[in-house]
């Protein structure tokens, strides 16, 4: 569940943006938000409900949202201490990330220099957005608890809607909402009585630690860091209560790593719930087979949750939450029966293997022969590697050596995303959008400067912010996708890529490290389920409500999209092209979002005539 705080902040002896800052304070009713801050133009102030999930800093510092563990002692932490907490005040955050890991945020204040920071997360938990206008910035966890206390105007961005139906997993600080922005991951802002900046306090870059002869003490310290993460959750999970852990279980490698290592920290076996979902008629896209053969091998309740194509609704995302820009998360709010199954067995904590396929280099990285010849490797062990890439990749050891010989002679990776490259409803412009907001990214210059597989993984790790983004599942639940983990990322940046894969298998080195927890089935199995003909049936049964809403909407009013193309893509016949259908839904989740937030604004515009004219 994503903790809910607004921060109002001003510059210290502004008159006007004192009045101002305090007439939007008002409107927070005591009933539900207790102030926790308000000193030399920064009020701060945190819903009552999410009061357990927020660690109040002594002299009125600031606070840390979320969940926060130690490093060294991989426990949860409660409390810091008056001279921790301003340690972390006056470097500016600049250590709450080596000495802590969580998926949190922070707003800190200086009060004796005004400086305010925020900050969040390196791994992409706690979503933190701001507003500035003139004379004030508001920070805030939750859309609607802003636009419920704003008292201008809202705009949306046309092109970072547009920017979105381009590529929905694309990294910016931009949302579709304008002077809305959120912090990426790993960024800080920091304001002075005069000025402000935006600067990392972290980057996606480690010094190598390991080599090709160092894989079994490289599967040692990933197994090590997997488990002393996973305890970290555990006792998160315990500290709220005799609460079992709910636990995401596909059948997969990644889910039943996180099983093994859940298994290894739990007090008793009732901790941990197992859920797998699995679609009707459609055999390859069941996986209840393996998902059995992994409870039973942990000792753990398997619950079994048969997702139907006739109990989406695509209709009740108008009425979800509003997030900051469309998002694909929101078609969770389409069929919410698995999260309500998760809590009516009294579960907070929600587990998944999700960040695996990125951390653990399930991608196939066609140039991890390159990054080997750059890391000088011998002749023989990179002839192995080169022949381990190109089974991995599959192509032909000719394409691999010819990739590594064009980056020698001095090719670099490139930013370009070729998702980019194709538009199949939107106007072309959009294409530019995107493009330009990919460029612009912090971790750009660090990208450009990485080897090519390494690049892949930066890129990859910039991804993992995905899986925090609002959703049924993130605003019911504490979610806990433990591969994304800080110290999990860290340890896998210190190795080389091709360490990940050694031998030609996917996730080869996670393999290793759990070789001796998993059941052999898992251990050895390398492919997904297929849904894609279940999604299909899905996607058929909303045609009528898409065509409804799509063809004469807000995207088509605003020129966003080309309506001839989108009625030709709104019929049975094409339905089941990938890239068509992924448009089609693209589209949907921006019409939606489109829709809910016209009906706010109009809302708030209403409220501010009324008020006008009241005066």
């Amino acid at each position: 569940m994503t903790p809910r705080v607004l921060c109002i902040r001003w510059t210290p002896n502004d008159r006007d943006g004192a009045r101002r800052g305090r007439a939007l304070a008002s409107k927070l009713t005591e009933e539900a938000w207790k102030k926790l801050c308000d000193w030399r133009g920064v009020m701060l102030f945190a819903h009552v409900d999410s009061l357990a999930d927020i660690i109040v800093l002594p002299a009125e510092f600031g606070v840390i949202v979320g969940p926060l563990f130690e490093r060294d002692k991989a426990v949860p932490v409660q409390s810091i201490a008056s001279d921790e907490a301003e340690a972390l005040v006056t470097t500016g955050a600049a250590q709450l990330f080596t000495k802590y890991w969580g998926p949190c945020c922070a707003l800190l204040h200086n009060k004796g220099y005004d400086y305010f920071h925020a900050v969040r997360d390196p791994a992409g938990g706690a979503p933190l957005y701001m507003h500035q206008a003139d004379q004030i910035q508001v920070f805030f966890t939750d859309l609607d608890d802003f636009i419920a206390i704003w008292d201008g105007e809202l705009e949306c961005d046309h092109d970072m809607v547009s920017a979105y139906m381009v590529q929905p997993r694309l990294l910016t600080c931009r949302t579709a909402i304008k002077n809305v922005e959120e912090l990426l991951a790993g960024e800080r802002l920091t304001f002075g009585r005069d000025s402000w900046k935006r600067d990392l306090i972290w980057r996606p870059v480690a010094e190598n630690r390991f080599g090709v002869a160092d894989f079994d003490s490289a599967a040692d310290a990933l197994r090590t860091v997997i488990i002393d993460c996973t305890r970290s959750w555990s006792d998160f999970n315990a500290s709220r209560g005799a609460h079992p852990i709910a636990h995401r279980l596909s059948g997969g490698l990644d889910s039943s790593i996180v099983l093994a290592a859940l298994r290894a920290n739990a007090a008793d076996r009732a901790s941990v719930i197992c859920f797998n979902e699995f679609p009707e008629r459609t055999p390859e896209g069941d996986e209840r087979a393996l998902a059995r053969v992994a409870a039973d091998h942990f000792g753990c309740a398997l619950v079994e949750h048969e997702s139907c194509a006739n109990a989406f609704a695509y209709d009740r995302i108008l009425d979800a939450p509003l997030p900051v820009r469309p998002t694909h998360t929101e078609f969770s709010h389409a069929a919410p029966e698995l999260a309500n199954a998760i809590a009516a067995l009294g579960a907070t904590v929600v587990t998944s293997g999700q960040g695996g396929d990125q951390v653990l280099h399930r991608r196939r990285f066609a140039a991890s022969a390159v990054d080997a010849a750059l890391d000088l490797v011998g002749v023989s062990e990179w002839f192995q590697i080169a022949l381990d890439t190109a089974r991995l990749a599959r192509v032909p050891i000719w394409d691999t050596l010819s990739e590594t010989i064009a980056h020698l002679c001095g090719r670099r990776a490139s930013l370009f995303n070729p998702v980019f490259a194709r538009t199949l409803l939107v106007t072309r412009d959009a294409i530019s959008v995107a493009t330009e907001e990919w460029r612009l990214h912090p971790w750009a210059d660090h990208f450009a400067r990485q080897s090519p597989a390494r690049a892949a993984r930066v890129m990859h790790v910039g991804d993992l912010s995905y899986y925090h983004e609002p959703s049924a599942v993130t605003r019911a639940f504490t979610t806990a996708p433990v591969l994304a983990c800080l110290p999990i990322i860290e340890t896998v940046l210190s190795m080389p890529p091709y360490l990940m894969t050694l031998g030609g298998f996917d996730r080869s080195l996670a393999r290793a490290a759990f070789a001796k927890e998993l059941p052999d089935d898992i251990r050895a199995r390398s492919h997904k389920g297929d849904t894609t003909r279940f999604h299909n049936r899905v996607l058929e049964r909303q045609l009528p409500l898409m065509r409804e809403l799509l063809l004469d909407g807000e995207l088509v009013e605003r020129g966003l999209i080309d309506r001839s193309r989108l009625e030709a893509a709104l019929k049975r016949d094409v339905i089941a092209d990938g890239s068509l259908k992924g448009a089609l839904m693209s589209a949907f989740a921006a019409e939606s979002w489109l829709r809910r937030f016209k009906a706010r604004a109009a809302s708030k515009s209403a409220a501010l005539f009324q008020g006008e004219s009241a005066a």
